[in-house]
């Protein structure tokens, strides 16, 4: 999947969770190689009419059943290891 498209499927599977503000990749200074890691900017305060989903650490995929893990600050405790809430191993 080229950079484009990976843009693309994180503003459409980020898109139900609120207004996107910005949204990019990580990549290799030198190469440009992607890193396996991005990062997005939201505004998940509703407005009036729009109905938004919560934030979850896993967001779905382009709505199919895979995804990505999502990181913000004063998110519940999660595993780093098994990726569930409610404990923390280190």
């Amino acid at each position: 999947m080229d950079i484009p498209e990976l843009l693309h499927g994180m503003r459409q599977s980020l898109q139900p969770i609120g207004h996107i503000l910005d949204v990019g990749l990580c990549r290799e200074p030198k190469t440009q190689s992607y890193m396996g890691t991005g990062y997005a900017i939201l505004d998940i305060d509703p407005q009036q009419g729009q109905d938004i989903s919560p934030l979850t650490h896993l967001i779905p995929w382009m709505n199919t059943s895979d995804g990505f893990h999502a990181m913000w600050n004063d998110m519940p405790t999660w595993c780093r290891y098994c990726h569930e809430y409610g404990h923390d191993r280190k």
